[in-house]
């Protein structure tokens, strides 16, 4: 049986790194499970042993020194001092310092002095922006490598593709529209899309309608959430009792809703609040089930400062996009503005990913929100609203909507697809 020194001896052949896939292969164990490359690579990394670097693990032990004798150590401390001694003048008997001091003392000044030494001043700002410019590339066998990595348009035939929509079932699919102004009949398929807005103006209402008509449809889901469990033993009205009852509502098969529905609870199981825990079984759960449909209610599941979370929600998107797996990625309002890109992580966000949806609550003040949604100024409202997509035409227009009394987000008009529609470029 694979033990804990048996992942350390196969890192350590490796020159002291491999990657999970790496270790799970040559010791013949599976990658993840009761004693699993992973969970030893967990005990390990508890212990200090080994650390992650990207997707390689590292060993971190130091290899210990040699012992010495007795005597030698016995001996340091007495020569350094002898030595120590020597070198400094001589001081007034009333201002005696101690060897310990002064050999802390002469350690500090020879460690600054070896800093200056290295020090370097910093290069001239226009040099530091010029410079990787100013490479010269000279004919090497490495040209190859270089011409592998730059991509030509393939012929008219093979680059031809068709725009599908992904159907969600719900009102938004009307909101996606072809060149010719027509209904899409669904979000674009494999597109990458924020879902913004105040808490409490739906958001995760609609995500969950759409997970369970999705999975009801014969689709894979993958569900992260980060809200709310998925499974209490407590009389709470948790998360799958109100997809159940949704499902009920609607007339869709549970059994069906089970086979294709997998979640990712963060709230019971704080270790996928890691984002190496949590990016690995996601990666997993993708490529085992074949995942056509992730939810992420909300993305601060991904990372708890703000600042980096475009940089976890564009790893996620870009791992989406290769692999053809369409996304909803459930954020929350940063600000008073409304009806806007004002979100959590900063429109930076926004701009990782393929378009914008505004699931939204405000009071109308602006003429062109009057206009479209048909009320005075100052009158409270709900709104869903395509903000922007990279892929397609879409629905400019805000649409008024409203929470149902069993728990739906609903448009509380008629959709057509004759209203203003505006192509991103």
């Amino acid at each position: 049986m694979t033990d804990e020194k048996d992942i350390v001896e196969f890192i350590r052949n490796r020159k002291g790194e491999a990657s999970l896939s790496e270790i799970a292969e040559g010791l013949g164990v599976p990658k993840y499970g009761p004693n699993s490359a992973y969970a030893l690579l967990q005990a390990l990394k508890s212990k200090g042993v080994v650390e992650r670097r990207g997707e390689l693990w590292a060993l971190v032990v130091e290899e210990t020194k040699p012992a010495q004798k007795p005597s030698e150590k016995a001996a340091e401390p007495q020569k350094e001092a002898e030595e120590l001694k020597a070198s400094e003048p001589s001081k007034p008997e009333t201002a005696t310092v101690t060897p310990d001091v002064e050999q802390l003392i002469r350690a500090m000044a020879q460690t600054l002095a070896e800093a200056m030494k290295s020090a370097r001043v910093p290069a001239d700002e226009w040099e530091l922006a010029t410079k990787p410019m100013s490479t010269k590339i000279e004919e090497t066998e490495e040209h190859g490598k270089f011409n592998a990595l730059v991509l030509r348009p393939d012929e008219a035939v093979e680059a031809k593709k068709p725009l599908i929509g992904f159907p969600t079932g719900t009102f938004i699919d009307q909101l996606f529209l072809t060149p010719d102004g027509e209904s899409l009949d669904g979000i674009p398929i494999c597109g990458q899309f924020a879902i913004t807005g105040l808490p409490g103006a739906g958001k995760s209402i609609l995500v969950e309608e759409i997970a369970v008509k999705v999975a009801a449809s014969g689709r894979k889901v993958l569900y992260a959430t980060a809200e709310d469990t998925w499974k209490s033993a407590t009389p709470r009205f948790d998360l799958q009792s109100r997809l159940k009852q949704k499902a009920d509502i609607l007339g869709l098969d549970w059994n069906l809703i089970r086979e294709n529905l997998f979640v990712l609870d963060t709230v019971a199981y704080p270790e996928l609040r890691d984002w190496n825990t949590f990016a690995e079984t996601y990666r997993y759960v993708a490529e085992k089930e074949k995942i056509e449909l992730a939810i992420i209610d909300s993305v601060t599941v991904l990372e708890s400062y703000r600042g980096a979370l475009k940089y976890r929600v564009m790893e996620l998107a870009r791992y989406n996009q290769v692999h053809g797996i369409t996304a909803l990625y459930v954020n929350q309002r940063s600000s008073e503005v409304w009806d806007s890109y004002d979100m959590a992580g900063g429109i930076g966000l926004a701009h990782n990913l393929d378009g914008t949806i505004i699931v939204d609550y405000g009071r109308v003040y602006w003429y062109d929100q009057q206009v479209d949604l048909g009320v005075d100024r100052g009158e409270f409202v709900r709104i869903v609203r395509v903000l922007d997509c990279r892929m397609c035409n879409f629905e400019r227009r805000r649409v008024k909507v409203d929470i149902t009394k069993d728990g739906f987000l609903r448009a509380t008009e008629e959709l057509s697809n004759t209203g203003e529609t505006e192509k991103k470029q």
